[in-house]
């Protein structure tokens, strides 16, 4: 315990091994493990840059609050567009619960949602080519770019929907597909750009 002791050094810096503790080789200050033994020498040795680089990381996301900001922007003109009567829409639901089957909703409520996910699906787009010129970030950009292209599937399957082209029944059974396909390019994105975490590089 007492050899032990005498191997730790106290600077500004916090406390550093200039020994390792376990087999006393020589290591330096910003060495996190010993090459000799692989002793871990403790979080004190880190060098500035991985600081600095740890700071970087923990910055806010600022085009992810733009982007909340314009997708409120996007409901409002979706409603101011294609105004929703709320009587309209309770008379609606009643029917819905008194027959207890899926009616096919009014006219205007699929008008609205075909506008709000087109416009939502190019703001996706245009999010993620953002990503790559201003933060370089090619997970979050493709992420993006997934949720925009998702986006205009669901405007798509609406306006089949509303033409009669598509039942409800294979508007949903597409729109589950959708949904997997989602998750797999997703998950394919995180394993294939795993995102920094802590500064790690």
């Amino acid at each position: 315990m007492g050899n032990e002791g005498e191997n730790i050094e106290s600077t500004d810096e916090g406390i550093q091994e200039p020994y390792c503790p376990k087999c006393g080789t020589q290591v330096t200050p910003d060495m996190k493990f010993c090459a000799n033994c692989g002793t871990p020498l403790g979080v004190s040795g880190r060098p500035p840059s991985a600081r600095i680089r740890e700071g970087r990381a923990k910055m806010p996301d600022i085009l992810g609050f733009a982007s909340a900001g314009v997708i409120l922007i996007l409901l409002a003109l979706t409603y101011i567009r294609h105004p929703i009567n709320a009587s309209a829409m309770i008379d609606y639901l009643g029917n819905m619960g008194r027959q207890g089957v899926f009616i096919k909703p009014p006219l205007i409520l699929l008008d609205a949602v075909i506008f709000f996910f087109y416009a939502a699906g190019v703001w996706g787009i245009i999010l993620s080519g953002l990503r790559i010129v201003l933060e370089r970030d090619m997970s979050k950009a493709l992420s993006d770019l997934v949720g925009g292209f998702f986006s205009l599937l669901l405007a798509y399957l609406a306006t089949n929907y509303r033409a009669d082209i598509f039942t409800g029944r294979t508007t949903l059974a597409y729109f589950i597909v959708g949904i997997g396909l989602v998750v797999i390019v997703n998950a394919v994105i995180y394993f294939a750009f795993p995102r920094k975490r802590g500064g790690a590089y």
